[in-house]
C-alpha cells in the first residue's frame, strides 16, 4: 500500500490485509510497525525537483501495465515558468499542486524504474488555477488526482481542482509509458 509520511510517499504491506483498513482500531498494533519502519520503505522522497520542494503523496490506486506498476500521484512546490509556458500561461506558479508519474518494476514495486522530472499535469484554467466569477475556487492552484481507470488504452484521471470540482483528464495509456521510458529513467 502506498502511504505519505510527510513529505515523501512510502511503499508498505497491510499485515491483515483489508481489515487493517476498514478496523484500524483493531490493527494499531500493525499501524504502529508501519509507522516506526517507514525510513526504511521510502519510495519516493519529496524534494529533488522544484514542483516537489513542499511534498509529495499518493493520488490514485497503481495500475498495472505490461511496463511496470503506474503510481500517479501529487505534489506541491513551485511549477516553474518552463512549464507554466507549455499551458499558456504567463508566470510561474510559487505554489501550486501538480499532477506526477512514477513506474515501479512489477516484481519488486520498491524499485522505481521511471520517474517524470516536471509534472504531467499543472493547474492552468479557472477551475484549476485561481478561479473566476462563473468558477469560484476554495484553494488556488490545485489539481490533485483521486482516482483512475484504464479504458480502451486510454487512462482516464478523476482529478479534484481548486479544491471544489472534480475535472477528469485523459491520455493514451501507451503514450505515457512510452514518455516515462524516454525521458524519465530513475536512478536513484
Amino acid at each position: 500500500m502506498l502511504l505519505r509520511f510527510h513529505p515523501d510517499i512510502c511503499l508498505d504491506v497491510l499485515e491483515t490485509g483489508i481489515d487493517q483498513l476498514m478496523s484500524p482500531k483493531k490493527c494499531t498494533k500493525y499501524w504502529k510497525e508501519i509507522y516506526e519502519r517507514r525510513s526504511n520503505n521510502l519510495l519516493l522522497e519529496a524534494g529533488g525537483y522544484p514542483h516537489e520542494k513542499e511534498k509529495i503523496g499518493p493520488g490514485t490506486q497503481v495500475i498495472k501495465t505490461d511496463n511496470g506498476w503506474l503510481v500517479i500521484y501529487h505534489a506541491v512546490g513551485e511549477i516553474e515558468n518552463d512549464v507554466c509556458k507549455a499551458y499558456g500561461l504567463a508566470k510561474n506558479i510559487e505554489r501550486g499542486y501538480s499532477i506526477c508519474a512514477a513506474l515501479l518494476d512489477l516484481d519488486n514495486p520498491k524499485k522505481v524504474l521511471c520517474r517524470t522530472q516536471k509534472p504531467i499535469y499543472i493547474p492552468s484554467a479557472p477551475c484549476e488555477l485561481y478561479g473566476n466569477d462563473q468558477y469560484p475556487i476554495d484553494v488556488p492552484a490545485v489539481v490533485f488526482p483521486v482516482g483512475a481507470f484504464v479504458r480502451k488504452g486510454k487512462l482516464v484521471l478523476y482529478v479534484g481542482s481548486g479544491d471544489k470540482y472534480i475535472i477528469l483528464l485523459s491520455c493514451n495509456l501507451e503514450n505515457l509509458i512510452n514518455y516515462l521510458w524516454e525521458y524519465c529513467k530513475y536512478d536513484a
